[in-house]
């Protein structure tokens, strides 16, 4: 591959002058060359990972079986022993059985997918904590909070699953849905004063809007990666502004900026600078010559 004498840039084969200061081209060593008699191949083979097999052997399953029914089994013969009932060996048990649900999940099910088996572990620790939550008293007492983050995240990697990435509006629409559920239990859930209406739904409904114009800029503008990055910019800018004007209506009771001016101060202006090149071809041409891209 050949490189321009006077800018550097990058030559395809074939041409007679330099694409950007239109500097004749002279490539002495490709003359009289034959397209079949190339000393080096154009084509550079591409590294191929070997494929690992996460999910463990019929073996290695019953070896760990027995070694975690070992000391499941130790734990409730002296429990029982002392106590003539089921007191402290509950939290070992239960834990070691959720150790063995994680290592035995995979090579148990056959023709498995990586769906089922992240549902699975998720669905096993949200039961193991709530087990926790019921065998130490009332019920419930902490184990919804992490249950219900569990369940959030699991919406978060089984949405591009349910509806593949090409869906990506309705992918974006179950997060929200998601998002919005968790957050109003957690408001339901702590007693104290009432932020999801006045806080929380705002500020989900701005992050959801700023998402969905970032993901229309993808869309409609694939080959124009200034445009893309100028709108993300942009849509962050009045994320941050809004936020700001939310937490200070639910804080200070005022309409007011205090901290989001900053940051738009920089990303505003950088969005705009990114909206004329991408939009100025000279100006463009120029920038690509001068940073050699």
């Amino acid at each position: 591959m050949a490189y321009c004498v006077r800018c550097g840039v990058e030559l395809q084969k074939g041409l007679k002058y330099c694409p950007l200061c239109n500097t004749e081209v002279i490539l002495p060593d490709e003359e009289g060359i034959d397209e079949g008699m190339r000393p080096f191949s154009d084509r550079i083979p591409r590294n191929v990972r070997p494929r690992m097999n996460l999910a463990p052997s019929r073996a290695f399953v019953f070896l760990a079986t027995f070694i975690i029914l070992v000391p499941l089994l130790i734990t409730l013969i002296i429990d029982f022993t002392a106590n003539r009932t089921i007191t402290w060996s509950f939290y070992p048990i239960t834990s070691l059985v959720l150790l063995w649900i994680l290592i035995a999940y995979p090579s148990l099910l056959k023709g498995h997918t990586p769906f089922q088996v992240i549902t699975m572990d998720i669905l096993s620790i949200a039961v193991f904590l709530m087990s926790l939550d019921l065998y130490s008293g009332s019920f419930p007492q902490w184990s919804q909070y992490p249950a219900l983050a569990l369940l959030l995240l699991w919406i978060y990697i089984a949405a591009p699953f349910l509806f593949t990435w090409k869906r990506i509006y309705l992918v974006i629409i179950a997060w929200f849905s998601g998002t919005a559920a968790f957050l109003y239990a957690l408001d339901k859930f702590t007693g104290g004063e009432d932020w999801f209406y006045p806080v929380g739904l705002p500020i989900l409904i701005l992050t959801g809007f700023a998402l969905t114009v970032i993901v229309l800029s993808i869309k409609t503008s694939k080959n124009k990666p200034l445009l893309i990055t100028g709108t993300a910019t942009f849509a962050l800018s009045v994320l941050m502004i809004g936020i700001d004007i939310v937490c200070n209506l639910y804080v200070k009771k005022s309409f007011t900026v205090t901290w989001s001016p900053i940051p738009a101060a920089v990303f505003i202006p950088s969005a705009i600078f990114l909206f004329i090149v991408e939009y100025n071809p000279e100006l463009k041409a120029y920038l690509l010559k001068k940073f050699h891209l």
